[in-house]
């Protein structure tokens, strides 16, 4: 038996412990996004930009995006595909609420893919779906963890731009895009590597 004296001690223990361990993984989460949020654009310069310049440059790597897919491995292209517009819907709603120009781009780049115009209407609906379960949805993003590296760029890429259409990056946004990487099978490595890449074609120098 316990001797009565250790109770009050196991129970501060188990108080103590039950404080530090939330804090400890949220820290580690922190150390995690501080890491990724230095590969990319600072929510500052972005504020900073021209809003005329950022559409610019945002056409310039939508143009770069879909000039890439059209070289992709015919075998890649569906997985890919669909990792793509999963991976956006969940980028869109990322912040807890679904921004009309970042519906837009969707609609607009998956017309612009299939060749068709495409409505707000389905795009609208399947984010909430998404928005409803995102375990769910990182689990169809990684169904493509065995595409090449560059059709992994192109679904961050694509993620990216959802993420600045409104001119904005928040914390949430940047730990989502880290979240989609991770599902995607690439190493911390690797993701650092590509978001730079993507800031740097973006043409905006990455947050130090």
């Amino acid at each position: 038996m316990f001797d009565s004296h250790l109770f009050p001690l196991i129970a501060a223990c188990v108080i103590v412990a039950a404080i530090l361990i939330p804090c400890i993984a949220l820290f580690i989460v922190y150390r995690r996004y501080k890491k990724l949020a230095k590969t990319l654009p600072s929510p500052f310069t972005i504020q900073q930009t021209g809003e005329e310049t950022l559409v610019e440059r945002q056409q310039a790597l939508t143009s770069n995006l879909l000039e890439g897919w059209s070289k992709l491995p015919a075998e890649e292209v569906e997985v890919s595909r669909h990792a793509l517009w999963t991976a956006m819907l969940l980028e869109a709603s990322s912040d807890g609420s679904i921004d009309h120009r970042e519906m837009k781009f969707v609609s607009d780049l998956f017309g612009r893919m299939s060749g068709e115009e495409m409505n707000f209407h389905p795009v609208i609906h399947a984010a909430e779906l998404v928005e409803r379960d995102k375990k769910a949805a990182l689990g169809e993003i990684a169904k493509a963890r065995g595409v090449s590296e560059t059709s992994k760029e192109h679904i961050l890429a694509g993620a990216f731009l959802v993420t600045i259409c409104d001119h904005a990056l928040t914390e949430a946004e940047t730990s989502c895009l880290g979240d989609i990487a991770k599902a995607l099978g690439l190493s911390q490595r690797e993701r650092k590597a590509m978001f730079a890449g993507i800031t740097e074609r973006f043409g905006l120098e990455k947050a130090t």
